[in-house]
């Protein structure tokens, strides 16, 4: 009897080990490096994984920002969707000051931007930050600087630096859009 239950006492922990083990896993949730690069290639079904395991809709990555941010910066409206319908703030800013409408103008993403927009993005920013129309301009998408100005953005915001959108165009050689600034 004795030797059973010296038995019991050794056996007790690798049974509990084993059945510990079966649990069905977990998503892990990822690191700033992993999250960023698996929402850079637009994986909405690994976003989706991970903000049902109780990852923040505002979770951010190594280099871009939230999840929304790169959605945005890629111009991924389904990765947008789902982050936004799970609580992402559409004007939260990353550590430069940067907001997700601002991404999406740098890259010329038009359909991210109206997307946005139509979902509470804010158009213009307070005085001294850089606008999503600095952005446009700056990186020469003459389309999307077109519909921000359409929207009502303020062709004379000026930037963090001082530097106003028609100062942004003429530094950066966008005559073009520089003269419709003019007009």
């Amino acid at each position: 009897m004795k030797a059973v239950k010296g038995m019991f006492w050794i056996l007790l922990p690798l049974v509990l080990a084993v059945s510990f083990l079966a649990q069905p896993a977990r998503a892990e949730l990822p690191d700033p490096v992993r999250f960023g690069v698996r929402m850079e290639l637009g994986d909405v079904a690994q976003a989706r994984e991970w903000l049902d395991a109780g990852l923040p809709p505002d979770f951010v990555g190594d280099r871009i920002g939230t999840g929304l941010m790169i959605a945005a910066w890629e111009g991924n409206i389904a990765l947008m969707e789902l982050f936004v319908a799970r609580g992402a703030d559409v004007n939260k800013t990353n550590a430069a000051g940067e907001q997700a409408l601002l991404h999406a103008a740098w890259r010329g993403k038009l359909d991210a931007v109206k997307w946005l927009l139509a979902h509470g993005a804010r158009l213009n920013r307070g005085p001294l930050q850089w606008s999503a129309l600095h952005y446009a301009v700056f990186a020469g998408y003459e389309e999307v600087a077109e519909y921000l100005i359409g929207r009502g953005a303020d062709i004379n915001a000026r930037s963090t630096n001082g530097s106003s959108v028609l100062m942004m165009a003429a530094y950066e050689g966008r005559e073009e859009l520089a003269r419709k600034l003019v007009a």
